[in-house]
């Protein structure tokens, strides 16, 4: 069977044995792959070691095999993202780990390898990484396809003067469909107007925003986290790192 050739970024690396590694990739073609690399850490190989480092955007090639594991092949490096700034290089790093632990091998959506590669473009020169983050975020959670519906209640459609938002149904709901959801929490007009502009802006668009309130963007973020985790099974606290960069 023919190699599939796809671009893929690098989401963690894995020395395995003497001279090889694993890699967790998420791929335009195929989604998230876990594959080996064989030889590359050997004297005689002539693959740059940038090339199979944490954020590296690579075109390889992708053997199909029965096994766990995908063979790679001929890998080349096309960017690596060269990010200066400490807090924007650990936001790079910190999204890199949030796709690797929320999206299921071989879902095939390509709006999150591109998503992937405007992000790390966008953190090169960014002065507000805490935005970028963020709207990485809500845009992922809807490629994963847990929400979000903001326009008016998600269960019964009807408009509101007052809110809650419901991870468990991926929206906002009236205060009557919140019975639903028992761990649905009120959301403020001004916090649901920053979350509507991030689900509409586009990946360039996001560029223009120069400041959010500190404030605001919290609560912001508590939201997409709690969507996060009534979707996940993951038994730890993940977001704990955030307070360092939020």
């Amino acid at each position: 069977m023919p190699p599939i050739k796809s671009e893929g970024i690098v989401l963690k690396k894995f020395d395995f044995r003497e001279t090889s590694v694993i890699l967790h990739l998420y791929t335009e073609e195929m989604g998230k792959i876990k594959g080996i690399l064989k030889g590359v850490r050997s004297e005689k190989s002539k693959i740059a070691p940038a090339t199979f480092q944490g954020g590296a955007h690579i075109f390889t090639l992708i053997y199909k095999r029965r096994s766990e594991l995908t063979l790679l092949s001929s890998p080349t490096l096309l960017n690596y993202f060269e990010i200066k700034d400490k807090k924007s290089s650990d936001i790079w790093f910190y999204i890199l780990n949030l796709v690797d632990i929320f999206t299921p091998e071989n879902l095939k959506e390509p709006g999150i390898f591109k998503l992937l590669v405007a992000t790390g473009n966008n953190l090169k020169n960014s002065k507000n990484p805490e935005i970028l983050l963020t709207f990485f975020k809500v845009k992922f959670i809807k490629y994963l396809g847990y929400g979000f519906h903001l326009e008016n209640c998600i269960s019964c459609n009807k408009k509101d003067k007052f809110y809650l938002f419901s991870g468990k149904l991926g929206g906002i709901v009236c205060r009557e469909c919140s019975k639903k959801d028992v761990n649905s929490v009120r959301i403020s007009l001004p916090i649901l107007k920053i979350m509507k502009m991030f689900d509409n802006f586009s990946y360039n668009k996001i560029k223009i925003i120069k400041r959010i309130p500190p404030d605001i963007l919290k609560k912001v973020n508590f939201y997409v986290n709690i969507t996060l985790s009534y979707h996940s099974d993951i038994d730890r606290i993940w977001w704990e790192n955030e307070k360092y960069i939020i």
